[in-house]
């Protein structure tokens, strides 16, 4: 079963929203520039970035 997980990442221009899948999170987990990762339920595995960015902002003080 696929789990799904939403990432804030350090950008260029500040912190960038994505999702990754654990099909996919091979090689990820090691990343330097990951600032939070939030395990994602079924029902909000299929909600857009916006969305979820709304659900789970980027910490305070980060």
């Amino acid at each position: 079963m696929t789990e799904w997980y939403f990432v804030w990442v350090e950008g260029l221009r500040g912190p960038v929203p994505q999702k990754w899948s654990s099909d996919g999170l091979y090689g990820q987990l090691g990343r330097q520039d990951v600032i939070v990762r939030f395990a994602l339920t079924d029902a909000e595995a299929h909600l857009a970035l916006d969305e979820l960015a709304r659900r789970h902002p980027i910490p305070r003080g980060k």
